[in-house]
């Protein structure tokens, strides 16, 4: 309850008419947004010409569709329910105060209370930053509350991350209404203050522009707007540094240190002073050492492997959970120890558990050399869960995980440009260390990208656009697993001219 706002009045409006019109009201979105940095949001509805408005993804749209899937089902569940008919979707509230909010779904209850439904693509309730569902819920409660309604529970509905596909989609197996009345109703008197705080800083028509609290937090957690916000930030900064945060970020914020050559190699962790040493002799840091311990732990033949993998909220195939990785394709690039390099490639054209990938993989890996991966951890994943999923080839895939070395680590310690800007990403290191190669251009160029094509070419009725999507595939993870042998070769030689 907010009695200091007063009542306000209040209509309940259906999806298909309402609209917003106008930068004065506050939605949940912006309010999230708020939570994550206030002076993004001003900017945002205050000077939206330089707001760098980010382009909405592949993958923001596969969300998108995802949530709407989801509801889908959390709709034929409730048909079946005796009170299905006090249920509803997407009712809209909207107050004097400038608050508007979208119910997923609303239980009208006998004795005239209302009972919220949010309706989440995740396995599990989310309640920190960057997005926190309990933070969603209470906005909804006292959009709902102000409008003069009386809100009695409040649901989180989220998948069931031990749900497993058998056959047709179960829905009451799919979905977990998770009754998170007490923690959101314990949040209201903090959140009714934050959007009194948001609704002030929105009513201002000017506010200082110089910063933004974003600078005490690392690079991935800053806003859209941290640019504009912070215009005197170098290119290469303190945010260049890997796992810089909480206190030791904040002093060098609050002492203005914001340059690397500000910066001690004492004050940073040992995984930090590679990138402080590259930009301030203004040339790569290489530590032959380093990575001669790396390629004298190899064994030839080298295989490099690349899988891509599709990530459903909705399990696409039996046997399989709500957002689980499925593999469905892999590039094997494989370096003999005389320098000739073959290819094989593996791309799935339905939805199956990778049974048929695992045995094409199996039949091009040989039983010695080392397996060279780029972030180890996501593909020795993959392999485990396989290993679970195929008993009979659980060896073999465990082995793979024993013989699999990490490419990536090569460039944290070993081979440092500050043109990695304090990325270990082989999207960043590959345009240094081999220009010659590149993902510009291509019809797909990322793992997002592969994963909305696969989906598509799956889909596709048409044989031409099919085979188009099909052929952009092989063409992007075959560069991924090239680009790991070019990148090698590229250190290779740095131990042999050394």
């Amino acid at each position: 309850m907010a009695p200091w706002f007063g009542q306000s009045s209040m209509v309940v409006y259906s999806l298909c008419t309402w609209s917003l019109e106008g930068s004065d009201m506050l939605s949940k979105t912006d309010f999230i947004q708020y939570l994550n940095c206030p002076k993004s949001l001003w900017l945002k509805q205050h000077k939206p010409d330089v707001y760098p408005e980010g382009e909405f993804s592949d993958f923001a749209q596969k969300l998108a569709a995802e949530g709407y899937q989801v509801e889908g089902y959390v709709r034929q569940l409730v048909k079946e329910w005796p009170d299905a008919a006090s249920c509803s979707f997407q009712d809209v509230f909207e107050t004097n105060e400038g608050l508007h909010a979208r119910a997923d779904m609303l239980r009208e209850n006998e004795d005239g209370t209302i009972d919220i439904f949010e309706i989440k693509s995740s396995t599990s309730v989310k309640d920190g930053k960057p997005h926190n569902q309990l933070k969603d819920a209470a906005f909804q409660t006292i959009a709902a509350t102000r409008a003069g309604r009386d809100v009695r529970n409040i649901f989180i509905v989220h998948l069931n991350k031990d749900y497993v596909r058998d056959g047709e989609i179960d829905p009451g197996g799919l979905l977990t209404f998770a009754d998170e009345t007490i923690r959101v109703k314990g949040l209201l008197d903090e959140t009714e203050r934050e959007i009194a705080e948001a609704l002030s800083l929105l009513g201002e028509a000017a506010i200082d522009e110089s910063s933004c609290t974003c600078l005490n937090l690392s690079r991935l957690h800053h806003c859209d707007s941290f640019d504009y916000f912070n215009p005197g930030i170098p290119e290469y900064s303190i945010y260049s540094l890997p796992r810089l945060f909480g206190r030791k970020l904040e002093n060098f914020v609050a002492e203005g240190r914001f340059g690397l050559d500000q910066i001690e190699l004492d004050e940073v962790s040992r995984l930090q002073q590679p990138i402080v040493r590259a930009h301030n002799i203004e040339n790569p840091y290489v530590d032959l050492a380093d990575i001669e311990n790396f390629i004298g732990a190899l064994a030839y033949p080298l295989y490099f492997l690349d899988y891509e993998t599709y990530l459903s909220a909705i399990p696409v195939v039996d046997g399989t959970g709500p957002q689980q990785q499925l593999p469905f394709q892999f590039s094997l690039h494989v370096l003999h120890e005389d320098g000739r390099v073959d290819h094989v490639e593996y791309l799935a054209d339905r939805p199956e558990l990778p049974r048929p990938l695992v045995e094409a993989l199996e039949g091009a890996v040989g039983a010695n050399g080392s397996v060279v991966t780029w972030n180890k951890t996501f593909e020795n994943a993959r392999n485990n869960e396989m290993g679970q999923a195929f008993p009979d080839k659980r060896d073999f895939l465990l082995g793979l995980v024993d013989r699999t070395v990490d490419l990536m680590d090569v460039f944290k310690t070993g081979y440092v440009d500050i043109r990695f800007n304090g990325s270990t990403s082989i999207k960043k290191v590959l345009p240094v260390v081999v220009p010659e190669l590149s993902y510009e251009g291509m019809e797909i160029g990322d793992g997002t990208a592969a994963m909305d094509g696969w989906n598509k070419m799956i889909n596709e009725t048409d044989p031409q656009k099919q085979a188009r999507l099909r052929q952009a595939l092989l063409e992007y993870c075959k560069l991924d697993t090239l680009a790991m042998v070019r990148i090698f070769q590229f250190v290779e030689g740095l131990v042999r001219g050394g």
